[in-house]
């Protein structure tokens, strides 16, 4: 079944979006995550290096899949599909002990609608501040019963190579000879490739390459 277009009006930032989705404080929303950054700032049981800045020279597509991402997935079960609970993985890193993320989404080509979009600004890394955005997607594919829902975090840089600039690039067709907002692409549809993309503590995280949008 393919997935409906649907054009959304443009949310001027965060707050907005989150209000639009009836979330009015949008510090409470926040607030989950507090002892999660907390531990970011400690270098808790992140999987890779903390993120470069936007405009870091250092940066690459990894940095796309830092600690930060455990934001949208803190809540999400680690199993899927018909895995069996005593069969989930548990890993032993050091002094912590964890079950590592499983991706949702098995690689393959999939229809896909960007359903939301929400920041972070000023964030601290290695090489400095940054901005991230988090896309959510709705994907499905034949022989899917329901599509579903992945968020995947993106380092807002001005290089052509970056992953962001990459994602963006691909609607270029749409919007050629326009000045837009990126949160004009909300209710975007097309074709993505999913693909794998694993840490180095065994977290296997989702990644997302356009391959067609539709007009």
């Amino acid at each position: 079944m393919a997935l409906k277009k649907v054009r959304r009006p443009v949310l001027n930032g965060e707050k907005e979006i989150l209000e639009k989705k009836g979330w009015n404080n949008v510090m409470e929303i926040k607030s989950e995550f507090k002892d999660l950054t907390r531990d970011v700032e400690k270098g808790w049981n992140s999987p890779i290096a903390p993120s470069q800045s936007v405009n870091s020279d250092h940066s690459d597509s990894d940095t796309q899949h830092n600690f930060l991402n455990e934001d949208i997935n803190i809540y999400e079960s680690t199993k899927h599909g018909n895995d069996s609970a005593l069969n989930r993985t548990i890993s032993f890193f050091g002094d912590y002990v964890k079950m590592p993320r499983k991706a949702k989404l098995e690689p393959d080509i999939y229809e896909f609608r960007i359903d939301n979009m929400t920041s972070k600004e000023n964030l601290t890394g290695k090489f400095g501040t940054y901005d991230q955005l988090f896309i959510t997607f709705s994907v499905q594919k034949f022989g899917m019963e329901a599509s579903k829902q992945i968020t995947i975090p993106y380092i807002i840089s001005t290089k052509a190579e970056s992953p962001f600039m990459v994602f963006i690039a691909s609607f270029k067709s749409i919007f050629q000879g326009q000045n837009i907002t990126i949160t004009q692409l909300v209710g975007m549809i097309g074709t993505c490739e999913i693909t794998h993309f694993k840490t180095a503590s065994g977290d296997v995280y989702e990644r997302l390459l356009v391959k067609s949008v539709n007009s």
